[in-house]
């Protein structure tokens, strides 16, 4: 019985050894993607996500990389590839307070592979990039972003199944009072970004990046060129006839004369502007808003016609010893009279808020350097003088035509005609003067009514005299002649810049109650910020939004026009980043901003930007889907 025991377990003994050993290694063998072995496997890819400011602020635009690492002997198809490939891409978070632009994914290798034959892949490392902006409407605190990155990975032999990585990138959100810094340059270096619009340029990716990046020489040198591109938009035009009436009247001087006396009348407008420009930034208004002020245009009138009247001859103004009539003089009171018309030609040119002068502005707000902010004014405005530095110096000239007959007073009279104009231009604002603006048109049969005053008021005002030295009788018949012309001036200058008559948009003039039916309706929001001081906005209005196809492109929009011209809304001044006008923006209910404009638009490019707002706000609805 007991070799019977002994023989029956040593069949059992062998079965156990068995078991123990060789069982195991063919388990391993048939089975390596168990992980049974202590070996772990190889990581294919790693991701790492970077941002291109070390802080950012609400309303900054900034930049994202996400860099992948692809282990050696591996790829992964690259974006866009051939039709059967999984591609490799980026699924973004919905964050209520960032935009995203177009992901750019960067060109991928051609690779020769036996099974599917040529195919586009990335390998080693590569960078894609996402254009991104802080909404005006997000809180001072951390942000972090929570993307994915979706690949599948390949060698010579085989492909694995598609995977996702997650990668997590935090973001430091300030205020707009703290400076940011570039980092992470070598990386942002190789990704192939779109070049930023011209408002960009102008804006946060040209000023004012020069200015947190510390490049204090780009920055003065765009400021300086900012200031010639301002000098040749509508708002500046009102400066020209003054200019030329000033200068072109003058007793015969020469060319060097006539150019100091325009340096110190540029001086003028420059020493205006510089302190203008650091007090208004400093409590947050709209620069231009200062003309909105019906003691300062009544003053800057009153300062016109005591001009327009001195053309004419009712009455001389010579250099007496106050400071108001050193203001009030021209040509023959020399150097401090320029000087003290530059001054309240500044301020005419203060609506004059181009994207360049709203960058700077925007930075003087959020510095505590107010002798860098001068400076920073300083040069814009001498950049926006230049213009008339060569007015100035060849309207001179003007005066050594040949003086036969009245012709110098014929001169005199077109020149005091123009200045008056200008101050009926100005009054027509003011609610007192309100009749002026009611009956202004922009027709043909109007102009061509305002073309005849002109012209009888032409042969009426016998422009070969003056009024000294004329009878009682004749300077009644002058004056009426005179007053006529001004009127017809009044109406083609002011004529211009109504709406042309044809279709136009319905208007809300509620931001709130526009963004509720904003939501309600499912549309997206055009908000027009407006002041009657504005000369692009008025161009903006009778040129651009009142173009059939605009009107009818709008249609699907809810449009909101927001009136700056008496005072500002400080809440939608902060909401909205307005430092000047104009502002149209482009939006979603949600805040989401597709497009901001700081400047004159015409109706065929504010078509294609319609366009592309649509389309990346159903690009932006689809990824929230």
């Amino acid at each position: 019985m007991l070799k019977n025991t002994k023989f029956q377990r040593f069949p059992l003994l062998v079965l156990f050894t068995f078991i123990t050993t060789i069982l195991p290694i063919c388990t391993q063998a048939q089975f390596p993607d168990f992980d049974l072995s202590d070996n772990q496997p190889v990581e294919k890819l790693s991701v790492e996500g970077y941002i291109s400011l070390d802080k950012v602020q609400p309303g900054r635009d900034f930049q994202i990389a996400i860099v992948v690492k692809i282990a050696e002997g591996w790829h992964v198809n690259a974006n866009p590839t051939r039709e059967g490939l999984i591609p490799t891409t980026i699924t973004l978070p919905e964050i209520p307070n960032i935009s995203f632009g177009q992901i750019v994914y960067p060109a991928g290798d051609t690779l020769n592979i036996a099974s599917i034959g040529i195919a586009s892949v990335y390998h080693d490392t590569v960078t894609i990039g996402i254009p991104a902006i802080l909404l005006q409407s997000a809180t001072i605190e951390p942000i972090t972003l929570d993307m994915q990155l979706n690949y599948q990975a390949c060698n010579d032999e085989q492909c694995l199944l598609p995977e996702t990585l997650n990668v997590t990138i935090p973001i430091n959100v300030v205020s707009v009072a703290e400076t940011s810094q570039q980092t992470n340059e070598a990386i942002f270096t190789n990704i192939a970004f779109e070049t930023p619009t011209e408002n960009s340029d102008d804006g946060e990716g040209g000023i004012a990046g020069a200015l947190s990046g510390g490049n204090l020489w780009l920055a003065f040198l765009l400021v300086f060129a900012g200031g010639i591109v301002t000098s040749l938009t509508p708002c500046v035009y009102p400066l020209i006839p003054i200019t030329v009436s000033i200068f072109g009247a003058n007793e015969s001087t020469g060319i060097l004369k006539s150019f100091l006396l325009s340096v110190v009348y540029v001086l003028g407008i420059v020493v205006t502007y510089s302190v203008l420009g650091v007090a208004v930034a400093s409590t947050g208004a709209v620069f231009g808003q200062i003309m909105a002020n019906p003691w300062v245009i009544g003053f800057i009138s009153l300062i016109l016609v005591s001009l327009g009247l001195s053309m004419f001859g009712v009455f001389e103004i010579k250099l007496p010893s106050s400071v108001q009539n050193r203001l009030n003089t021209v040509g023959g009171a020399g150097f401090i009279g320029a000087f003290g018309m530059g001054t309240v030609a500044g301020v005419i040119a203060a609506p004059c808020t181009g994207p360049a002068l709203a960058a700077v502005l925007a930075y003087i707000a959020t510095t505590s350097s107010s002798v860098l902010g001068f400076w920073l004014m300083f040069t814009y405005a001498l950049g926006m003088g230049l213009l008339f530095i060569c007015i100035g110096t060849f309207s001179g000239l003007i005066s050594s035509l040949p003086r036969s007959g009245g012709w110098m007073y014929v001169l005199e009279n077109i020149f005091g005609i123009a200045i008056i104009t200008m101050a009926l231009y100005f009054l027509k604002d003011v609610k007192v003067f309100a009749p002026l603006k009611s009956f202004l048109q922009n027709s043909l049969p109007f102009f061509g009514i305002a073309a005849g005053f002109i012209l009888i008021g032409l042969l009426l005002g016998k422009l070969t005299q003056r009024f000294s030295g004329i009878s009682p009788g004749m300077k009644i018949r002058k004056a009426l002649g005179l007053l006529i012309a001004v009127l017809g001036a009044f109406m083609i200058v002011g004529g211009l810049q109504q709406p042309v008559a044809g279709p136009h948009l319905n208007w809300v003039y509620d931001e709130p109650a526009a963004l509720q039916n904003a939501k309600q309706e499912d549309k997206l929001v055009m908000l027009d910020f407006y002041a009657t001081w504005c000369g692009a906005c008025n161009e903006l209005d009778h040129k651009t939004f009142s173009d059939p196809a605009v009107v009818d492109k709008l249609e699907n929009f809810i449009t909101v026009k927001l009136d700056f011209s008496a005072e500002s809304d400080k809440v939608l001044t902060e909401k909205y980043q307005i430092r000047g006008l104009p502002v149209v923006i482009f939006m979603n209910a949600q805040g989401n901003i597709f497009e901001r404009i700081e400047k004159f638009v015409d109706a065929d490019n504010m078509l294609k930007i319609i366009e592309n707002v649509e389309a990346e706000a159903k690009s932006a609805k689809s990824r929230t889907l």
